[in-house]
């Protein structure tokens, strides 16, 4: 392991990454990944650099390189750290996983495989609007920490969506973002073969592309839409071709119209205990999964929404409960985007080549992963760990923010105060930080 500022406690994390790189790479690796988490300002290349403390040790040159050409894959390093966030996830208990894209705003027409994208936090429902950047689709793992009743989706898996447009240009195959989501649902399913998993993602994802290719191991639940065409089973027949779908059943919506029929539900959804009215009912949705059959549960007095709402479920054993609460750990992946986009400067990269676009901007992503898995399991019982606790805002509960500060505070609690880092010279020691707060943005 290469001399490291990050405090000793996350060290053993990043070694768990060794046998993905190459000797002189993995070295490279834990620089980057220590300057990611230590950097104030923003997170470029030679931002991290700076804050990792490897100046000197090793020509600038080598850092962009490792992105751009070294010998490495994104996905090895994303089921490395699958592995490492399912020892947070009891095995008799089937793994919750949630499924989204952001975009990654940027400006600077030479970013490489940048192209314009539907911004939705700027849309509104009559004026979308667009934006320059990358769009990234993300399979993250969800944790539960029932001491804190509280929950994390830790980014794994991440792949960059290119438009058709651009790998016309590029002359390379195109893939939609619902067949991005379903190549990387087959990878998280052959690499657990042994373990159910249930997908959750909005409404996006809800189509045939990933329906109809999902492993026999995963079920998936969604937003559905109102209009959707539902049939029921169809019947056997002794004569003739078998049919695939029976007779036309009403919609979600026409469903919804119908004053009959609806019961009350409470269910723990975004912190607080709420009451719904719902139906429950089964149907094919023939266009999105062909002949499987699925549960559909009908929503009215959603939290903040004036409307009905509908969510379809491809696991027929699962309650209503199961499925609202369920689908409401998706929101857990928004909070992972903001707090990475905030935090840890995932739009911050300006890469200019093909595989350097590809791999610097997940480093913020696993960066939120290998954090909060520090703080978890070893990081809380740290003496740099301590959540803030001010006059106007008091918690018992930590925050990214807090899991982030407390990481950042044993770093240099132990680089200023253990008699261990004294010994190497304290103007050493303190260098790093003061370079590091004298350039945070």
């Amino acid at each position: 392991m290469p001399d490291l500022i990050i405090a000793s406690s996350f060290v053993p994390l990043l070694a768990l990454f060794s046998d993905c790189f190459t000797a002189p790479s993995f070295a490279t690796f834990c620089h980057v990944m220590n300057g990611w988490i230590l950097c104030l300002g923003r997170h470029t290349v030679t931002g991290v650099l700076q804050a990792s403390g490897a100046i000197g040790r090793k020509h600038h040159t080598s850092f962009h390189r490792f992105f751009r050409s070294a010998a490495w894959a994104v996905e090895d390093l994303g089921l490395r750290l699958l592995k490492l966030v399912l020892q947070l996830v009891p095995e008799e208990v089937p793994v919750l996983v949630a499924l989204d894209d952001t975009l990654g705003r940027h400006t600077g027409k030479r970013i490489r495989a940048a192209s314009m994208h539907h911004d939705p936090l700027l849309s509104t429902r009559t004026k979308p609007v667009f934006h320059w950047g990358h769009l990234w689709v993300v399979v993250a793992v969800i944790i539960q920490v029932p001491a804190w009743k509280k929950s994390f989706a830790l980014p794994v898996l991440v792949r960059l969506y290119r438009p058709e447009k651009l790998c016309e240009q590029e002359k390379r195959p195109f893939f939609k973002r619902t067949q991005l989501a379903a190549q990387m649902l087959w990878v998280l399913a052959a690499a657990l073969p042994q373990r159910q998993m249930t997908v959750v993602a909005d409404a996006a994802f809800v189509n045939a592309s990933v329906f109809k290719l999902l492993p026999n191991n995963v079920q998936f639940i969604g937003r559905s839409r109102l209009d959707a065409a539902l049939y029921a089973r169809p019947r056997r027949q002794r004569l003739g071709r078998p049919r695939v779908k029976g007779r036309r059943l009403p919609s979600p919506g026409d469903r919804a119209n119908n004053a009959t029929g609806w019961w009350r539900l409470e269910v723990f959804v975004y912190g607080k205990n709420v009451t719904l009215q719902v139906k429950v009912f089964e149907a094919l949705w023939y266009i999105v999964a062909g002949g499987r059959p699925m549960r559909f549960v009908l929503v009215r007095g959603w939290p903040g929404h004036d409307y009905d709402d509908v969510f379809v479920c491809t696991d027929l054993t699962k309650d209503a409960k199961d499925i609202v609460s369920e689908f409401c750990q998706r929101w857990n992946l928004e909070f992972t985007f903001h707090e990475v986009k905030g935090r840890l400067g995932f739009e911050e990269p300006q890469n200019r080549t093909e595989r350097a676009v590809e791999r610097t901007a997940p480093m913020a992503l696993w960066a939120f992963t290998l954090t909060v898995v520090w703080y978890i399991t070893v990081g809380k019982d740290t003496p740099g760990a301590r959540v803030a606790i001010l006059p106007w805002y008091r918690k018992s509960v930590p925050a990214f923010s807090d899991m982030l500060a407390a990481l950042r505070r044993e770093t240099w609690r132990a680089r200023l105060f253990d008699p261990l880092h004294f010994k190497r010279g304290t103007q050493k020691s303190v260098a790093s930080l003061l370079q590091a707060v004298a350039y945070a943005a």
